[in-house]
C-alpha cells in the first residue's frame, strides 16, 4: 500500500509539473503579442530596404570616415533580417499567429544625413518598444526574445548616436532607457516613441498579462488590477512618454 501511495504521489507531482510547464510555454494568448513584435521588426527591415544603400550615398553623411556607415549598415540590415526571422520562428510555434499584412510608410530619407538620423530615432524607438513588450507575456521563451531584440536595437542606436551626439549619458538623467507601451507606439503623433503614422493599422496593441495594467515608469513597471483598457493605455503611454531617459539619443523628437 505504501508503494501504491508513493506512485500516486509521483503521478500527482508529474501532473503538477506538466501543468506548470504548460503554463510557461507560448500559447495562443501570445499570438497578438508576437504579431505586434513581428510588425516592429519587419518595419525596420523595410526601412533599411527602401533606400538602395551604397557607399557613394552614405559618404555624404557627417562623420562617415569614422563611422564606416556602409559596412555597418550592411551588418545592421542583416541583423534586422535575422530578428524578423526569429520572431517568425517563434510565431510558428503559437496557435493563431499570422504574420500581419502591413503596408508601411516611412520618414523622408532624401539624403544620407537624414537617413542616418531617422535610423537612430527608429532604432531607439523599437528598442524601447521591445523593452515594454517583455512585460506583456508570461512565457519565458517569448520574453527572452523581446529582451534579446531590445538589446540588439539598443546597440544599433548607441552606434548611431556615438557618431551624431556629443553627450550620450547626461549627468542629470532621472530614468533608465525608456520603454514604450504598445498602445503608445501605435498612436499617432511626432513625439518620441510613436510610430502609428508609419505602422498604420496592421496590428493592434496586445493586452497586458494577468488581466492587469502594466504601468511603465522611469525606473521600472508595476502591475495594477481593476483598470479599464482605455485607462491602461493612456496611463502606460503617459508614464512611458514622460519618463526622462538616460541616453540623450532617446530624447530626440520623432522626425
Amino acid at each position: 500500500m505504501r508503494f501504491i501511495a508513493t506512485i500516486g504521489q509521483l503521478l500527482l507531482a508529474g501532473v503538477a509539473l506538466a501543468q506548470s510547464n504548460s503554463s510557461c510555454s507560448p500559447s495562443s494568448s501570445d499570438a497578438q503579442v508576437v504579431e505586434y513584435g513581428w510588425a516592429l521588426s519587419y518595419f525596420l527591415d523595410r526601412y533599411y530596404n527602401q533606400v538602395p544603400l551604397n557607399q557613394t550615398f552614405l559618404q555624404s553623411a557627417t562623420n562617415d570616415s569614422d563611422a564606416e556607415y556602409y559596412p555597418n549598415f550592411q551588418g545592421i540590415q542583416r541583423l534586422n533580417r535575422l530578428g524578423t526571422r526569429a520572431v517568425q520562428q517563434l510565431g510558428s510555434k503559437i496557435s493563431g499567429f499570422t504574420a500581419p499584412n502591413c503596408s508601411f510608410t516611412f520618414p523622408n530619407a532624401s539624403s544620407a544625413e537624414s537617413f542616418v538620423e531617422n535610423a537612430l530615432t527608429l532604432e531607439s524607438t523599437v528598442a524601447g518598444a521591445y523593452i515594454a513588450l517583455a512585460g506583456y507575456t508570461q512565457a519565458p521563451e517569448v520574453s527572452f526574445l523581446w529582451a534579446r531584440l531590445a538589446a540588439e536595437h539598443t546597440a544599433h542606436a548607441y552606434y548611431l548616436a556615438s557618431n551624431l551626439e556629443d553627450i550620450l549619458f547626461p549627468a542629470n538623467s532621472s530614468g533608465l532607457v525608456p520603454a514604450y507601451s504598445p498602445a503608445y507606439v501605435l498612436s499617432s503623433g511626432s513625439q518620441k516613441g510613436k510610430l502609428g503614422r508609419y505602422l498604420g493599422s496592421c496590428v493592434s496593441a496586445p493586452p497586458a498579462p494577468c488581466g492587469q495594467t502594466l504601468f511603465i515608469g522611469p525606473l521600472g513597471a508595476t502591475l495594477a488590477p481593476n483598470v479599464s483598457a482605455s485607462a491602461a493605455a493612456a496611463s502606460s503611454a503617459s508614464l512611458s512618454a514622460s519618463a526622462t531617459p538616460s541616453p540623450s539619443w532617446a530624447k530626440r523628437s520623432l522626425f
